[in-house]
């Protein structure tokens, strides 16, 4: 059995939730194994109930942000079956695969690594359980420097698998619901607006906003998202005088997500702790240009010149500059647009991530490791 521990995955909206999609659907597709099964600690039962058609060679089992009885299943499945490989789809439950390896040490664990979660040092229990298991997955090589570095995770274990795009070409076509936008130069925003995550970057986006209304009479700044600092978010904006030009769109359906990708003249978010950065997949997706802070994992996805604009995070006046060039040259906004549709389709695809992840779980079941590893020493001999 391949046993994958998730947190959400089927009920909201981000990266981690898509990264989550993107491992069900290798799983399901892999035939080596007959028996494949994902926990979701914080999914909905009505949520995974519709996604359970689509995925039928998974077993899907979701406990509503139930903790005890998560764990309780873990230990039950450990006790009761033979697990061949544990896929561990955060470092907060990096515990567990310790806890699977001492009760079937046969077995072996992975853990995938997003982005913040191991740059900083982790609790003793949880930098242990991160250090032992047999592999990691790195959603980018910013991660897994900072993982090595700081939680002295092993180089030599660590696989890079990059974020995809779920949306298919053909869904780029105007919807029959698109939303109402106004007019003018848009440049759209698209993260969680959460005082946890300041980091996004969107005061500095609200700061510079000012100096391109000057020179972009027409700019108009769209924030997609919601959180517990919008209205803070809101103040800033009537205080620099530009509420009229900023507007909160809360969290919108994937319909109308689509439409403010597909309407906007540019994509902006300076983060500073971007572990990979989805949403700039959406937007290359759509061609579209990105401003983007040069922190993270943001370098990884977005290339400066080429299809978009790194700017140092936190630099009101050189984002202010990156934004007013875009605006006003066309043609640029146009090439580079292209550049990003170009880079997403050679190398941030669900066909490119199912091979690499099949590629990982055929080199890391206990089975077929061995086999491989045998194979290894033959040719050397």
């Amino acid at each position: 059995m391949i046993l994958a521990l998730q947190t959400s995955t089927f009920s909201v909206y981000g990266g981690i939730p898509t990264y989550n999609r993107l491992v069900c659907r290798v799983l399901n597709e892999f035939e080596v194994i007959d028996e494949k099964r994902v926990l979701l600690a914080t999914d909905n039962t009505a949520d995974v109930e519709l996604q359970a058609a689509r995925l039928p060679n998974l077993q899907l089992e979701a406990y509503n942000r139930d903790r005890r009885a998560f764990v309780q299943r873990i230990a039950a499945l450990a006790i009761k079956r033979r697990i061949d490989l544990a896929l561990i789809g955060h470092v907060n439950y990096a515990p567990l695969g310790l806890m699977l390896k001492k009760l079937q040490p046969q077995l072996r664990y992975g853990v995938i690594m997003y982005g913040i979660d191991v740059w900083a040092k982790l609790p003793r229990l949880r930098r242990h359980a991160l250090q032992q298991a047999d592999f990691t997955i790195s959603i980018s090589e910013y991660t897994r420097q900072n993982a090595v570095k700081v939680n002295g995770v092993a180089p030599e274990r660590v696989h890079l698998l990059p974020n995809a795009l779920e949306w298919r070409a053909l869904e780029n076509g105007r919807g029959l619901t698109d939303p109402v936008l106004p007019q003018g130069t848009r440049l759209l925003t698209v993260c969680r607006l959460d005082d946890t995550e300041r980091y996004k970057g969107v005061d500095t986006i609200i700061e510079a906003s000012p100096a391109v209304i000057a020179q972009i009479p027409d700019a108009q700044f769209l924030i997609v998202g919601s959180g517990n600092d919008t209205s803070r978010l809101k103040s800033l904006a009537e205080r620099r005088g530009v509420s009229s030009r900023v507007h909160f769109l809360g969290s919108v359906s994937d319909e109308a997500l689509r439409a403010f990708y597909r309407s906007c003249d540019v994509f902006v978010m300076p983060s500073a702790k971007e572990g990979f950065g989805f949403v700039f997949l959406e937007a290359m997706q759509y061609g579209k240009p990105i401003v983007a802070a040069d922190r993270g994992g943001s370098p990884e996805v977005v290339k400066d010149g080429i299809t978009g604009l790194l700017v140092q995070y936190g630099d009101i006046a050189q984002l202010s500059q990156a934004l007013i060039d875009l605006c006003r040259d066309t043609e640029r906004r146009a090439r580079l647009g292209r550049a990003g549709y170009q880079r997403l389709q050679e190398q941030f695809t669900y066909p490119r991530f199912e091979r690499t992840l099949t590629g990982i779980l055929m080199r890391e079941l206990p089975v077929l490791s061995i086999y491989n590893a045998r194979c290894r020493a033959l040719a050397k001999a």
